[in-house]
């Protein structure tokens, strides 16, 4: 746990730090019916470049150290592992809503075959996890209506918008309003150490114009950059999306870790690359409210 305490920032939690940590959001804490958090790299048993609390079983790691995990996880952050749902995720802007006859989905029974970024619930005690390693995790909230939702925005489902997908079916499906909403975005890279190439940067151009505050040149300006590298700030560029889809700024905190900049308490893709776990993020309604 040596370091540890350098997670801890004005906006997030960091709990059981002597067991399995898992770090939680300030603005989530005082909903009594709600839990949401986000998974470390500590406390797990998997080993070598999955050390220690891989969550994926998708990476290569042994199986049994990644069910380990799941049950650590689980129990020290107060679900039952038997109920998440474990979306196939592949950078779309698909959204699905999840029920309790889905739990398990990824984890005692076949995951989902669809390619699935955004999932929603309504159903109490029905997890919905959301994994990446630099990837946002967006956590959103219906605190009128108790429909939570997950959605994982790379920086495909970012410029594609997969957060207003996730708002607009809560709303036309569940009857929610975004008047009424909370959102968290997780742990991530941030825009210090997000470099991406010209093509990248220009599809976000082309959404956001030439914001400073979502993509900055590398070198020079946007009329002269000879580096032609780019660096994009996805926590603020999905900040824009929740509110372009009705979510007071107000409601929307940034929790302000960076996966890239913690590497030996984060998994993170501009990291490690290919050979390393994957963190997760979860949200669920609690069983008992």
């Amino acid at each position: 746990m040596k370091d540890i305490d350098r997670l801890l920032n004005e906006h997030t939690i960091l709990n059981n730090s002597d067991t399995v940590p898992y770090i939680t959001f300030k603005s989530l804490e005082n909903i009594p019916w709600l839990k949401c958090g986000f998974s470390t790299r500590l406390g797990g048993v998997s080993k070598g470049i999955f050390s220690s609390m891989n969550m994926s079983f998708t990476r290569g790691d042994v199986e049994a150290d990644v069910r380990k995990n799941i049950g650590l996880f689980s129990k020290s952050a107060g679900f039952n592992g038997e109920n998440i749902v474990m979306p196939h995720q592949c950078h779309t802007t698909n959204v699905r809503i999840v029920g309790k006859d889905d739990r398990g989905c990824g984890v005692t029974k076949p995951g989902c075959k669809d390619e699935i970024d955004g999932q929603i619930t309504k159903d109490k005690d029905t997890v919905l996890y959301c994994m990446g390693a630099d990837c946002v995790p967006v956590f959103i909230a219906d605190i009128k209506e108790k429909v939570v939702a997950a959605s994982h925005a790379g920086w495909k489902g970012t410029v594609e918008n997969i957060v207003k997908a996730t708002v607009e079916k809560m709303v036309s499906e569940l009857g929610c309003d975004p008047r009424n909403m909370k959102a968290v975005i997780g742990p991530s890279i941030c825009k210090d150490c997000y470099e991406v190439s010209k093509d990248v940067a220009e599809r976000f151009i082309e959404v956001y114009n030439t914001s400073l505050d979502v993509v900055k040149p590398a070198s020079g300006d946007f009329n002269n950059n000879p580096s032609e590298k780019y660096f994009l700030n996805l926590w603020e560029a999905n900040r824009i999306n929740l509110m372009g889809a009705g979510l007071s700024p107000e409601s929307i905190e940034i929790s302000g870790y960076c996966t890239r900049s913690h590497p030996d308490m984060l998994f993170s893709h501009r990291f490690h690359g290919e050979k390393r776990g994957v963190n997760i993020g979860y949200i669920f309604i609690k069983e008992q409210t």
